[in-house]
C-alpha cells in the first residue's frame, strides 16, 4: 500500500472526482443542507465553539486536513501518521509555517501503537476504508481518546472491494452505457476495485458497524457518491460541460431517492463510557481472535 501512495501523491493516476466544482457544490449541499458547507466548516459549526488541545490524524496523506484544522483554530496541536514516506515528507514541508504544532510520523494503519488517554479528538479522512484490521485499530483509538473526546470520520463507507457483483453494479453500468462514447475513457465500466491498491475499500462496508461497538455516533451526514464515485473516474471529465455534469448529479440524486445508500458520510462519534466502554474493548478483542482463528483455519485447509 505504501508504494502505491508514494507514487500517487506525486503523480495522480486516479481521477479526483470530488474536486470538480459542480460536484463539490453538490456534496457540500448534501452535507450542509440549506447552508452548503465544506466538511470541516460543517463540523466547526456543529461543535458550537468547542476546541481541542491535542488531536490525532490517522492516514494523514500529504497533510491537507491538519493544516485546515490549525487554520480553523479547531486544534492546538496534532499528531498525524501515514504509511507513505513520500506523503509525510510533503506534509512536513507544507506544515513548516505552523512550527511544531503538527508532528508527523510513519506507522501502519493495521499495526499502530497509540498512547492511552492522550487525545481529545481523532480524525480519519478517507483512511479507515484502507484498514483491514478495523477491530484492532478501533480498539487502539478507544484507548487513545479521552473519555469526553470525539472521533471524526470523513469516509467511504460503501461496498467493500469483495462485495461488488454484476448485479450490484447494474445501475451505474446502465447509466455509463447511455452516455456518449466520446465521454467515456473505457468501453465498459469495470467493477470499482483498484487492483494496484489492495487496501482500497478492503472492509469499507464494516466500518460503521465496527465503530459502533466502542463508540456512539452523535452526528452523521451522508453525502452521496453512489453514482459519481463509480462513473466519473471512467469518464473524460475534461469534456464534461455544465449540462452533462448536471445530468450526472441529477441521476445520482434519483438513485438515492429510489433507495440506494450513499457511499460517503461524515460521522462524529464519542467513546462509550463505563461498563459499555469495557464491553466494547472486550468485543473488539473477541472479534480479533475470531478473525485470527478463521485465518489460521483457512491456511490449514489450504495446506491439506
Amino acid at each position: 500500500m505504501s508504494s502505491f501512495w508514494d507514487r500517487e501523491v506525486v503523480e495522480r493516476h486516479h481521477v479526483e472526482w470530488m474536486s470538480l466544482p459542480a460536484v463539490r457544490s453538490y456534496l457540500n449541499r448534501a452535507i450542509g443542507g440549506d447552508a452548503p458547507r465544506w466538511p470541516i466548516d460543517w463540523f466547526q459549526s456543529w461543535l458550537q465553539g468547542r476546541r481541542f488541545a491535542r488531536a490525532l490524524s490517522i492516514g494523514c496523506g500529504a497533510g491537507a486536513l491538519e493544516r485546515d484544522l490549525i487554520r480553523h483554530g479547531l486544534c492546538d496541536s496534532i499528531d498525524a501518521f501515514d504509511g507513505s514516506i513520500t506523503s509525510l515528507h510533503l506534509a512536513r514541508e507544507a506544515a513548516r509555517e505552523f512550527g511544531n504544532r503538527i508532528r508527523y510520523f510513519a506507522a501502519d494503519f493495521n499495526r499502530c501503537a497509540l498512547p492511552q488517554r492522550r487525545y481529545d479528538i481523532v480524525f480519519f479522512h478517507q483512511s479507515a476504508h484502507h484498514v483491514a484490521r478495523l477491530e484492532r485499530l478501533f480498539a487502539d483509538v478507544l484507548d487513545a481518546v479521552k473519555a469526553d473526546g470525539l472521533v471524526y470520520l470523513d469516509e467511504y463507507v460503501g461496498p467493500s472491494r469483495f462485495d461488488w457483483t454484476e448485479e450490484r453494479m447494474a445501475p451505474q453500468r446502465e447509466f455509463f452505457d447511455a452516455i456518449p462514447a466520446a465521454l467515456r475513457r473505457v468501453d465498459r465500466l469495470s467493477l470499482p476495485i483498484q487492483a494496484d491498491d489492495p487496501s482500497e475499500a478492503v472492509r469499507s462496508s464494516d466500518i460503521e458497524h465496527r465503530l459502533g461497538i466502542g463508540f456512539k455516533v452523535v452526528a452523521r451526514r451522508p453525502y452521496g457518491g453512489t453514482l459519481l464515485s463509480i462513473v466519473l473516474p471512467s469518464t473524460n471529465i475534461a469534456l464534461l460541460d455544465e449540462a452533462s455534469l448536471a445530468c450526472f448529479i441529477g441521476s445520482e440524486r434519483a438513485l438515492l431517492a429510489a433507495g440506494m445508500a450513499p457511499f460517503y458520510a461524515l460521522i462524529v462519534a464519542r467513546p462509550h463510557r463505563g461498563a459499555r466502554r469495557l464491553w466494547g474493548k472486550l468485543h473488539y478483542l473477541l472479534l480479533r481472535m475470531r478473525r485470527r482463528l478463521k485465518a489460521i483455519w483457512a491456511r490449514y485447509q489450504a495446506q491439506t
